[in-house]
């Protein structure tokens, strides 16, 4: 389902006719089902996407920009943001993520879209506010795209298993304000993309937070989410990251395997009361953080890209 809603949603066949880029998405499921070998369904699937086609029309008011698209961001250190968050042996500390479908309004909003299969039940309102998810992909986003501002996360839920309610794909009348490819503010165009003065006039005061529409199994819920609450899922990200990449505390655990540990003197020290600081010194030294093992054949490999080097081994 996930990999038909790609095709779906690609930018460059947004503007194509209904029918012409339903047989693309009936291909695209066939395809997934065969190679996860559940040709069983593919009935079943082929009419809840026709289906899924009639409804969407009805709520669908944004544009695709970027589908299935791999986001990476570094994490910086909550107490000196201009400086990137490192582990123990010095690599920076990347969040990385994927975004289901990156969207633009007529109003040259951004949104972050997540496909969600559900079964019978929607999610309840609470956990869509508090979604860290689509949170930290909407920072993400703003890392990696620098100069882009999202303005909330749109949740796109879809109840699979609901086929008592299956309308005829033709029950669908109201088809909501759709965004053009080939319009301004449509998908398939490069980004960041400067925000138009009159998508800016157009944009009203009194903005609701959600917005929520049904149409059959699907619910589109948008969330707006602010400035604050973007930058406070960054910052949440980088507190367990700290955690994560902690050195841990070691502590001696006597046993029979004392007898063969090269740090047995040491040991004995921390036990006896004394520092084992001095015996390390005369007795131990710390790898270099350029000392690694090198790969074997076929375990690692580097890019061939304009600029690109092998590793200094």
């Amino acid at each position: 389902m996930t990999d038909a809603l790609a095709v779906y949603y690609y930018p460059g066949t947004w503007d194509w006719q209904r029918d012409l880029r339903q047989s693309l998405v009936q291909k695209a499921a066939y395809r997934s089902l065969a190679d996860a070998g559940a040709l069983r369904e593919l009935g079943r699937c082929s009419s809840f996407l026709t289906c899924y086609d009639a409804w969407a029309v009805t709520v669908d008011d944004f544009a695709p920009v970027k589908i299935g698209q791999d986001v990476s961001a570094l994490v910086r250190d909550p107490d000196e943001p201009e400086r990137g968050l490192t582990t123990p042996d010095g690599s920076g500390v990347v969040y990385a993520c994927r975004v289901d479908l990156l969207a633009v309004d007529a109003r040259d909003e951004y949104w972050v879209v997540r496909h969600e299969l559900r079964s019978e039940h929607w999610r309840p309102m609470t956990e869509l506010l508090l979604d860290e998810e689509a949170l930290a992909a909407c920072w993400a986003w703003q890392q990696d795209y620098i100069g882009m501002e999202m303005a909330g996360t749109i949740h796109n839920e879809i109840r699979v298993d609901d086929t008592r309610s299956l309308p005829a794909d033709d029950t669908a009348t109201d088809a909501a304000e759709s965004v053009a490819q080939h319009s301004a503010s449509g998908g398939g165009r490069s980004i960041p993309q400067h925000v138009r003065i009159s998508a800016l006039a157009a944009r009203p005061d009194d903005r609701d937070r959600i917005e929520q529409r049904t149409a059959g199994p699907i619910r589109r819920t948008r969330i707006r989410r602010s400035r604050a609450e973007i930058a406070a899922a960054g910052r949440a990200i980088a507190v367990e990251a700290i955690e994560m990449t902690r050195s841990p505390a070691v502590y001696p655990s006597p046993g029979e395997h004392c007898v063969e540990c090269e740090f047995t003197k040491p040991c004995q020290a921390m036990f006896e009361g004394a520092d084992p600081e001095a015996l390390l010194a005369s007795g131990f030294r710390r790898h270099s953080a350029g000392e690694r093992n090198r790969p074997r054949l076929g375990q690692a490999t580097w890019g061939f890209g304009r600029g690109a080097a092998p590793p200094n081994w």
